[in-house]
């Protein structure tokens, strides 16, 4: 198993070589093993000749004398008849029993020697039976020669000895017959021998063949289903990267592993697209992240994060262009009392301090819609979409007594003047400012600390 893993970890240069080395050892195997077959079918074949060949020679020559035997028995059945003619059928019978001695010899031992040498796959049950027969043939001449001689002897031949010589001579017949049929047998099983060697090394071969091809395909399949794979996900993740900056969305960050070192080219440029896909995201999450800063730095205060000057010019100008079109909102204009004297008393440290508690303080108050701005040095002025004058004068009086009652460690008491102003249809930005600023004015006037409305 961890081979395996090994292997499908590998560089894809040594998977696919790996691919080759199975299918050329499959080759060579199949051809080797065809060779071997071949040389074994060529040398049973061989086998077969040396022995099949011999034997169908003694057969054909037994056969023969056999034949002739059975003329000579005719031939002594034809002179029984004439007493004083000489038999000499006997002694030709006994000149063609040596005969068949002669080849029987012949063919047993040509069994014994392919038998000793193990070069001829018989069964040993044929062999004996083979041996046995032959022992049974000259018994049966035996007893068949010495009645012939008995008779020849006697110079009589009555019905018993007819009648016995009848049964030995056909006796030796069978026996005779029985030899031919085992050998037939034993040449019969050589050749379906080499017969089945050459189906069995047909059948492997095809199967071989078959196996290397199947293996051929389910390889070649999956290196297809691997490039797939691969390229079908480094194209995911350059769509993905496509998709994002068009639609100005932040880069997902890839998971990058250390186990991804280790594997494939694929995988090794497929971790390199995932590293550049990092370092763009990054890049670009930093380059948003500047430009919020440059953005914050443009528009903001950066003592107390209140909109700076630049944010309330533009402001103003949209929200007085919304006015005319008819949407309603107020203005508040507020101013530290007596801020000076704090920072001369105190310093302007404490003058800042002062400055962020106010801010935070206001902050705290404002809605999602309402935006504070710092206009001056401790002039501020909040812009309250949807709300009128009154809404604004209660607003504004809220963070007036907050104010007031507030005591923070470090921070001296102070207190704040307002002027609150809604937006009439006739106001410029210069005319809505004026009168925001001129009710400012009067609740300084008046003694400070307290809010005027127009």
């Amino acid at each position: 198993m961890l081979k395996i893993l090994q292997w499908y970890n590998a560089s894809l240069s040594r998977r696919i070589s790996s691919v080759f080395m199975v299918l050329l050892t499959i080759l060579l195997i199949v051809i080797a093993f065809s060779i071997s077959q071949l040389r074994v079918i060529d040398a049973e074949m061989k086998e077969v000749a040396y022995i099949d060949v011999p034997l169908n020679q003694i057969m054909e020559r037994v056969q023969m004398l056999q034949l002739e035997q059975h003329i000579l028995l005719e031939q002594f059945r034809l002179k029984e008849s004439d007493p004083n003619e000489k038999m000499s059928p006997a002694q030709e019978f006994t000149y063609q029993k040596q005969q068949m001695k002669k080849q029987l010899d012949l063919a047993v031992k040509l069994l014994a020697d392919s038998f000793k040498n193990n070069t001829v796959r018989f069964k040993t049950q044929q062999h004996h039976r083979l041996l046995t027969e032959i022992e049974d043939y000259h018994q049966h001449s035996d007893l068949f020669e010495q009645a012939l001689e008995q008779v020849i002897i006697n110079d009589t031949l009555d019905d018993a000895h007819k009648q016995k010589l009848e049964r030995l001579a056909s006796n030796l017949e069978l026996s005779v017959k029985k030899i031919l049929d085992e050998i037939n047998h034993m040449t019969i099983d050589a050749s379906r021998y080499t017969q089945k060697h050459e189906q069995e090394f047909l059948w492997i071969n095809i199967t071989l063949g078959i196996c290397a091809l199947l293996i051929g395909i389910l390889l070649t399949s999956y290196i297809i289903q691997f490039f797939r794979k691969r390229i079908a996900r480094m194209k995911h993740d350059i769509t993905q990267i496509d998709s994002s900056l068009a639609a100005g969305m932040p880069l997902p960050f890839p998971q990058v592993t250390e186990q991804d070192d280790c594997l494939d080219e694929f995988s090794a440029l497929e971790r390199e697209l995932k590293l550049v896909m990092g370092r763009l995201a990054q890049e670009i999450e930093n380059r948003e992240l500047v430009e919020q800063q440059l953005l914050r730095l443009a528009t903001h205060d950066k003592l107390t994060g209140a909109y700076n000057r630049h944010k309330w010019d533009e402001q103003l100008k949209w929200q007085v262009s919304l006015g005319q079109q008819g949407s309603l909102f107020s203005l508040v204009l507020l101013d530290i009392d007596y801020f000076k004297r704090i920072n001369d008393q105190f310093g302007h440290p404490v003058g800042d301090k002062v400055l962020t508690h106010l801010c935070q303080l206001i902050q705290a108050e404002l809605d999602n819609t309402a935006m504070l701005f710092r206009i001056g040095g401790e002039e501020f002025a909040i812009i309250l979409p949807l709300q009128n004058g009154q809404m604004a004068m209660q607003f504004a009086e809220k963070i007036r007594v907050k104010v007031e009652q507030s005591a923070e460690q470090g921070i001296p008491a102070y207190t704040v003047s307002m002027g609150v102003c809604e937006f009439q249809a006739q106001d410029s930005v210069r005319t809505l400012f004026n009168r925001v600023d001129q009710c400012l004015y009067h609740a300084k006037g008046q003694g400070r600390n307290q809010v005027i409305l127009e």
